[in-house]
């Protein structure tokens, strides 16, 4: 998978984020529930609905992209869901390429821009995000491009994000798909944990792995621990940090911290890797979120 993101990945959780010296500042929505649209033109005739109980192609679309927006809802951190996440779609959309200034958050199978899609490109989402002004505090507003104002909470919000399938790609309803044929709720799911704040993850099962595959091992529907940990730290619940925990540490190499070192906690019981980040400039890094447990930690070169 693809994301176009104009920010920096967090050492301390994978979200899109504004460096705010030395602490990276998540991007997340301000409020909820976060809308969408869905522009289920297909022109290039790439999207198979076959075996789809839905009805038309376009409900069969809208069916596998709301079912990725139920997942992120769902997400649970060793049992229990710790996110106040809400997604909620709006109707339908004619916009074929993103816009980043419209506020509207457009899902669409039309973008016939061949330069959008770099070389192996499936999807990607193109995120637009406000930041507080330097010295302010409280909430603040921005104005989108029909003159409407939306308020922002946070000192970095999400203000728009669109998501483009590549219509040069072969994309299926089905949870089985054909040879190179990529299943579109598994895309899908990736794409909206951009939307909805997240960067890419570094651990191989996760959905928000930045590298997509057309066979059935390959399709990622459910979330991993990583994954449901990033959407719960963006959008947490009121018991989200009172239930889990925080692994902290630093890395060094002949007593100087290393910066960008890769480092994942790994269930001591299970040997599955549970989550991951980056250390910071000092060699410092911060896994927050961490289910109950014991772990062992591995550092590697990013």
């Amino acid at each position: 998978f693809s994301a176009v993101v104009p920010l920096g990945y967090n050492p301390s959780r994978h979200t899109l984020a504004t460096m705010t010296a030395p602490i990276p500042e998540a991007a997340r929505w301000s409020s909820m529930p976060v809308k969408w649209l869905l522009n289920a033109s297909t022109p290039s005739n790439n999207v198979s609905t076959t075996g789809c109980l839905g009805g038309a192609p376009e409900a069969c679309i809208q069916q596998s992209v709301s079912a990725g927006f139920t997942t992120w809802m769902g997400a649970q951190v060793a049992g229990p869901s710790f996110t106040v996440l809400a997604v909620q779609y709006a109707g339908t959309s004619t916009l074929t390429s993103p816009n980043y200034q419209d506020c509207q958050n457009v899902i669409g199978f039309s973008d016939t821009n061949s330069s959008d899609f770099s070389t192996g490109t499936i999807a990607f989402t193109q995120i637009a995000t406000v930041t507080r002004q330097s010295g302010t505090t409280g909430t603040f507003q921005y104005q989108c491009s029909d003159g409407s104002t939306r308020t922002c909470s946070f000192d970095d919000c999400i203000a728009d994000a669109d998501i483009e399938f590549n219509p040069t790609v072969n994309f299926t309803t089905s949870l089985n798909p054909p040879a190179n044929t990529f299943n579109m709720q598994s895309v899908a799911t990736h794409e909206e944990g951009h939307l909805l704040g997240l960067d890419h993850s570094g651990i191989g099962h996760a959905v928000m792995f930045p590298f997509g595959d057309s066979t059935a091992a390959g399709q990622q529907t459910v979330l991993a621990t990583d994954d449901a940990i990033g959407i719960s730290y963006l959008y947490p619940s009121s018991n989200f940090s009172s239930v889990t925990g925080t692994i902290s540490g630093a890395v060094n190499l002949s007593g100087t911290g290393v910066f960008g070192a890769h480092v994942i906690a790994v269930n001591a019981n299970t040997g599955n890797a549970v989550t991951d980040g980056l250390t910071g400039l000092d060699g410092s890094y911060s896994l927050v979120g961490v289910p109950p447990g014991n772990y062992y930690i591995l550092a590697l070169p990013f």
